[in-house]
């Protein structure tokens, strides 16, 4: 008498263990990835913001022959007693931003501002972002604590990803060039 058994293909453990290893090893890549993206593009973002905003500084610079009175981020937050960098901070950058902006309303207005395409997160007409979130901060001199222009010339920057204005490490500032930057 012959038995007919019926033969099911089944994986074993090791077979599903191993594919879900994989899988998760797919994912921490693609996930890895996305994030260099999206900091990779802040970064740029933020980088052709800040340039924008020299060309802007440098046209005003040329019409007016000064540089706009604005209070500095340190002499600002010394008002404030928020040297640390911290909410306190974060207001005399926003108000240096405001103050700015102000000074700038004529030549942003005269069409072509580099200013007009920008998304409503970066600027709302009112502050000028980075893509962190951050105001970014006009300093009309140099400052140790904060960027050291060449021939002491205005500049603006932006404070990175750690959303810190003290910290140089990963400050973007509107006279860097990329290739200057560390990796």
């Amino acid at each position: 008498m012959s038995r007919c058994y019926l033969h099911f293909r089944a994986f074993t453990l090791i077979e599903m263990l191993t594919t879900v290893a994989l899988l998760v090893i797919v994912l921490g890549l693609m996930v890895s990835l996305a994030r260099y993206v999206r900091a990779t593009s802040s970064t740029r973002v933020t980088t052709e913001l800040l340039r924008d905003l020299d060309r802007v500084m440098s046209l005003y610079i040329s019409r007016h022959s000064t540089v706009p009175r604005v209070h500095p981020l340190i002499v600002a937050a010394v008002e404030t007693d928020a040297i640390e960098d911290g909410p306190g901070m974060q207001r005399a950058a926003l108000a240096n931003n405001e103050q700015l902006l102000r000074a700038l309303k004529t030549e942003l207005a005269m069409g072509g501002s580099p200013l007009d395409g920008l998304p409503l997160g970066l600027y709302d007409g009112r502050t000028v972002r980075d893509a962190w979130g951050m105001p970014v901060v006009f300093m009309a001199h140099q400052n140790p604590s904060i960027g050291m222009a060449a021939e002491d010339r205005p500049f603006f920057f932006s404070a990175g990803p750690d959303r810190k204005y003290l910290t140089r490490d990963d400050n973007l500032y509107s006279y860097e060039r990329p290739e200057d930057r560390p990796r």
